[in-house]
Order: structure tokens, then C-alpha cells, then sequence
């Protein structure tokens, strides 16, 4: 975050030295007195989108930082760039049209990285794998030729700065396929055609300064509105992943290589396919799992146990005792041979029945209760709210349950007939 505020003072910075410094020095062919406000077309375009997109850019802020849990970083500093741009155009009186013209290529010197950066944060691409190097090459020397926009080697200049533009351009399209790649090869070709067509003649100053404002405004609402809520909806998805939804991708991505595996003669598109999707699953999954491992807990030790768990890893908690505490573990004999030798849809209704019957045992006693259920292992724990020491009471429940699942497990025979075992551990921590 401190390197984007650095980035924004600087343009601030940069602003002012291009108006105070670079403009005074040079000499324009400008005529004397000729100023925003005496081209009433141009006046009208700039003070009207100037106002909407200020509007705009301030709810999106203000939404930002009172409702949204995520904050992009980089569409903040690009929303900072752009508004100071916006508000000189509003607040500064007279301002000449050369000065208007320096100042909106020194704000896409400055706002174009941030909006490759937001398309590459979008893809997972960096800014060299895009080749933007070349294109910010093409467009901050337009900073210092747009004064001489009468010169009669201007045509010379553009079609030079344009060159390395081109070799951008052609990198952008060999990610046609990635999200807003063509919405971008379009923006970008706008502002190459009004630029062509200002040099042959076809658009005066007056419409050509009209055309590059009203692609500006559209570029940025795309970029910092569109695109930036796109990436806040990923990023939200991301992380309110639980545990369900990553084992449903990993459910997927299982079958993707099963898929793969079977399948050797696959066309290229459907090979690159096969590779997008496993990266936008992956992307899917949290990088840390902390808060799956609260959910976990929250699954495995019931009746708020997981709060009081929780709390007392925080330093300032203290750790909650609890002593003479009678634990139960249950697990099938063998079960490891019954998975092998019955498929995944009748060991689950297997498990499931025996389950039931347990559940419905342990309900009778008052001071047990059941923890989870992990495979085929079974945990129960005694009396962990009681008010009193009652772990004889405990004991005798635990050892009368282990005897019953004894007995009832006799009732559960697996699809072949064949009879069931368990184990049982009881085990008194002191």
C-alpha cells in the first residue's frame, strides 16, 4: 500500500512540474488566450464527463471503504490519479488546451500501469509477460511532443512512438482467451485510430481532444468499476471457501486427471482448456487454512466447546482444565479389507446404518456425549459440563454404552452376510 501512495504523490508531483516547469519553457503554436473555455463543444464534453465520473469515482469510494470487506489497492490509487485529474479540469479556470492535452498524457503515463496491473491481477500475468514495458515507451514521450502537435514531423514522431505499442498489442492478442483481453485490444485500438485519424486531418484538435475524453471515461469505468468488482467477487469466493466446497474441487480436480488420464488424444484447445480450468480451481482453494481448521473445529467438538478452544489460543487467554475427563473410541475390525473389497457407495451406507444405531443408543445417557465420527472410528466423551464431580456416574455410562454397541453391532451384518466386529478403548485422563 505505501509504494501506491508513493506512486500517487508522485504523479501529484509530476503534474505540477509538467504545468509549472515544462510548459512555461517551451514555445507552442498555440495561439494566445486560446483556452478550454472558448471551444464550447470541447468545454461542455470535458466539464460534463468530468462531473459524472467525479460522482461516479466518489460513490465507488465511499462504498469502498463502508461496506466492502475487500479493498483493491490498486483500482484506489488508480481512482486517486484519475480524480485529480478530474477536479483540474473542473476547478481550474482558463486552462489552455495544450495544458489540458499534457495533462491527460501525463495521467495515462501514469494510469495505465495500474490498469494492466488490474488485468494482470485478473489473469495472474505479470506486466513484462504482457510486454507493457513497450507500451509505457510509446506513451511517455507523447508527454513532451503533444505541445508540438503543428510540427510537420509529427507524423514521424507518433509512427515511431507507435512501433513498440505494436509489439504490446501483438502479446495482448496471444491471451485472447484470458477474461477482458479483447475489451482492452478494443480500448486500446480506439485511442490508436483517433490518434490516426488527428494526424491525416480527418478529426480537428476540438473533435480529436472530444473523442480521446470520451474513450478516457470509458476506459476507466471499465477498468477501475468493472474490472475491480470482478476481482473483489474472486477475491470473496476465495476466501469464504469451506470445507465442503474444497473438497467439491478437489472432487474435480480428480476428475479432470481421470479425464486426462483416459483420454491421451486430446485436441490442443481442449490440452489448454484442460489447463485453464485447473488453474482457476486451484485459485479457488485458500493459500492459508486457518479458517478452515476453525471450521473444522467447530464441526468436530460440539456444543460450543470449539469457542472456548479457540479463545484460549489467543495469548490472553487462559487454557480451560478439565479433569477426570472418560474418553471413547469405537472402530471396525478390519475395515480397511471391507473398503477394498466394496465399492465407496456401500461402505457409506454402511457406515451410515451403523452410525444410526449408535446415535440412537447414546441418547439414553444423560452424561456422554458424541464427539464425531472420523472413517470408521467412533469418539465419545463424558461429562464435560457438569457442575460436580461425577466421573464414577461417567465411568459406569461409558463402560454401559460399550457394552451395548457390543451388542448391537451384532444386529449389522455387512451385504454378504458376513458378521461385524469392533473395538472399543476407554481410556480415564486424570
Amino acid at each position: 500500500m505505501f509504494s501506491l501512495l508513493c506512486y500517487t504523490i508522485l504523479y501529484y508531483n509530476i503534474d505540477h512540474i509538467l504545468i509549472n516547469c515544462y510548459l512555461p519553457w517551451i514555445k507552442t503554436n498555440e495561439p494566445n488566450g486560446l483556452t478550454i473555455s472558448t471551444d464550447i463543444n470541447l468545454f461542455f464534453s470535458l466539464k460534463l464527463t468530468s462531473i459524472f465520473m467525479l460522482f461516479l469515482y466518489t460513490y465507488q469510494l465511499s462504498y469502498t471503504y463502508v461496506y466492502s470487506k475487500y479493498v483493491n489497492k490498486i483500482a484506489i490509487s488508480l481512482t486517486c490519479v484519475y480524480m485529480k485529474y478530474l477536479i483540474d479540469i473542473i476547478t481550474i479556470p482558463n486552462m489552455s488546451i495544450v495544458e489540458y492535452e499534457i495533462k491527460r498524457t501525463n495521467m495515462w503515463a501514469f494510469t495505465t500501469p495500474l490498469m494492466l496491473q488490474l488485468y494482470c491481477d485478473t489473469n495472474e500475468l505479470t506486466l513484462s509477460g504482457i510486454n507493457a514495458q513497450y507500451h509505457m515507451l510509446s506513451i511517455i514521450p507523447f508527454i513532451f511532443i503533444v505541445p508540438f502537435g503543428d510540427n510537420p514531423y509529427q507524423t514521424v514522431y507518433i509512427a515511431c512512438l507507435y512501433t513498440p505499442c505494436l509489439f504490446f498489442m501483438k502479446k495482448m492478442y496471444e491471451y485472447r482467451r484470458l477474461h477482458f483481453t479483447y475489451l482492452f485490444i478494443f480500448i486500446w485500438s480506439i485511442f490508436m485510430i483517433i490518434n490516426v485519424l488527428e494526424v491525416v486531418g480527418i478529426l480537428n484538435k476540438t473533435n480529436a481532444n472530444i473523442s480521446f475524453n470520451l474513450a478516457d471515461t470509458l476506459c476507466k469505468f471499465i477498468c477501475n468499476v468493472v474490472i475491480a468488482q470482478y476481482n473483489e467477487q474472486e477475491l470473496y469466493h476465495k476466501e469464504n471457501m469451506d470445507l465442503q466446497s474444497v473438497n467439491f474441487i478437489s472432487y474435480l480436480m480428480k476428475c479432470i486427471k481421470d479425464y486426462e488420464l483416459n483420454n491421451q488424444n486430446m485436441t490442443p484447445f481442449c490440452k489448454d482448456f484442460v489447463i485453464y480450468v485447473n488453474k482457476k480451481l486451484m485459485n479457488r482453494i485458500p493459500k492459508t487454512t486457518d479458517r478452515l481448521k476453525i471450521e473444522l473445529l467447530s464441526k468436530i467438538l460440539p456444543f460450543d466447546l470449539d469457542s472456548d478452544y479457540i479463545s484460549a489460543s489467543n495469548k490472553t487467554a487462559t487454557n480451560k482444565q478439565f479433569d477426570f475427563i472418560c474418553v471413547l473410541f469405537m472402530d471396525i475390525v478390519n475395515y480397511t479389507e471391507l473398503a477394498k473389497k466394496y465399492n465407496s457407495e456401500t461402505i457409506f451406507k454402511l457406515l451410515n446404518d451403523i452410525y444410526n444405531h449408535f446415535d440412537t443408543i447414546i441418547k439414553k445417557y444423560q452424561h456422554l456425549q458424541k464427539i464425531e465420527t472420523i472413517g470408521d472410528a467412533y469418539m465419545v466423551v463424558g461429562d464435560i459440563y457438569r457442575n460436580e464431580p461425577n466421573h464414577k456416574i461417567v465411568i459406569k455410562e461409558i463402560i454401559s454404552l460399550g457394552l451395548e454397541f457390543i451388542h448391537e453391532i451384532k444386529s449389522i451384518s455387512t451385504p454378504d452376510n458376513v458378521p461385524l466386529c469392533i473395538r472399543i478403548g476407554i481410556n480415564m485422563a486424570l
